[in-house]
Order: structure tokens, then C-alpha cells, then sequence
């Protein structure tokens, strides 16, 4: 099913709230411009950045390395630190590939394993939940594996509606449809229709009684 959303420009999206939106979508098509020799070292210098200018994240990036590995000395967990910064750096360049760059150009850098397990459970006819974590290299992926296979995606809104326009533009291209994730009767939908949808549902559910928190590496919410 062809997803077609409303234009992503229009005069109202000239207003000063939707600058940083903009600023953002034109650094990811940029960004997309570079060969991909490029875009990792240069993910990993953005993330570099990201380390220095964002004090508040870093320490709370660095007081739940201590809580989850309180055994690792504090080098190795400061080592953790950084890679997990340059991975979200590079997170920033993956996901301009995944929304500018054409299928030709993005297949040839993966090849995924396991593929025929999905598509045997998909073959007996009943819908298959694709159950993953929210990890920094999710838009890539999404990409890539709609490449390979018919999927459904499960969506957060974001805050902003030019990004959230933007985000779900890239995915409905590829995707057989986008569901909100509170949306649950969309999802058993796609479901019974025997599609295979993707949940990554590591995000905050907080503030509603329909959660349950559980243990992460030993530790309570």
C-alpha cells in the first residue's frame, strides 16, 4: 500500500519554529552528498562534538555505565563513554543515507543473516512481530531491510511536525505502512493481514498505568 502524506513544504513551515527542523533536514541531504569512505570518520568526529557540547547527556550516559558495570574500571567505562558518543555521531550520518540515498547505492554495504527464518514465518500465513531495540543505527537498517522484505513500521510522533513529516516520508517509501505506536488495533490489523511489523519499543512508556518497568542489567527503573 502506497502511503502518500501531505507536501513537506508549505508557507505555514516558514515560521521560526520549524528553522531548526529545516537546518537539520539540510545537513542529513549533505551529509548524504559525502561517499560513504567519508560519512563514518565523519560520524564519529560529530559525535566527538556531541561528547563536548552536551554535559548533561554525558553524565548521565556515564552514571548508568557505573550502575550497569560497576566492576569495569573507570577507564574502560569512560572508554564506553566515548564509543557510545561516536556511535550516536554516526547515527547522524546513517540516518542521512537512509533517507536521501537510493536503494542501488545503500544495498551493496549489508548482508543480512537470518532473512529466510522471517520470511518462513511469514509464509504460514500469520503475522510476525519483528521485536528489536531502539539502537542508533534503526533508520539504516529499516532501509536496508525493506530492501529484502515487505515490513510495517511502528512510529513515535515527534515533538516537531516537519521532522515527524520528514521521518515518516522516509520510512512510508519503503515501508507497507506506518503505525503510531499507541495504535495497537492498527497493529494486530497489519498483523492479521499476515504482514511483518517492526516494534522497537525501548522508549519511555512512563506516566500511564499500561507499562511495567522491568530490571536493566540488575537495575530498577
Amino acid at each position: 500500500m502506497a502511503i502518500r502524506l501531505a507536501p513537506l513544504f508549505s508557507v505555514e513551515r516558514l515560521r521560526p519554529r520549524y528553522w531548526a527542523a529545516w537546518m537539520s533536514l539540510l545537513s542529513l541531504r549533505l551529509l548524504a552528498m559525502l561517499p560513504y569512505g567519508a560519512l563514518l570518520p565523519l560520524g564519529r568526529l560529530i559525535g566527538l562534538a556531541l561528547y563536548y557540547a552536551s554535559p548533561g547527556r554525558r553524565e548521565i550516559a556515564r552514571i548508568n555505565l557505573r550502575l550497569c558495570f560497576p566492576d569495569k574500571p573507570d577507564a574502560e567505562r569512560e572508554r564506553l563513554l566515548r564509543e557510545n558518543f561516536a556511535s550516536l555521531g554516526m547515527a547522524v550520518c546513517e540516518t542521512a543515507m537512509a533517507f536521501f540515498w537510493s536503494d542501488r547505492r545503500l544495498a551493496p554495504l549489508a548482508h543480512i543473516d537470518g532473512l529466510e527464518h522471517l520470511q518462513t514465518a511469514l509464509a504460514r500465513g500469520k503475522g510476525v512481530v519483528l521485536l528489536t531495540c531502539h539502537m542508533t543505527h534503526l533508520e539504516v537498517s529499516g532501509h536496508l531491510l525493506a530492501l529484502h522484505q515487505t515490513i510495517s513500521l511502528m512510529y513515535r510522533l515527534h515533538k516537531n511536525p516537519l521532522m515527524d513529516q520528514a521521518i515518516r516520508d522516509s520510512r512510508a517509501a519503503r515501508a507497507h505502512d506506518t503505525v503510531e505506536r499507541s495504535d495497537v488495533r492498527a497493529m494486530i490489523r497489519e498483523l492479521k493481514r499476515g504482514h511483518a511489523v517492526w516494534y522497537a519499543p525501548d522508549q519511555n512508556y512512563g506516566g500511564t498505568t499500561q507499562v511495567v518497568f522491568v530490571p536493566f542489567f540488575g537495575c530498577p527503573r
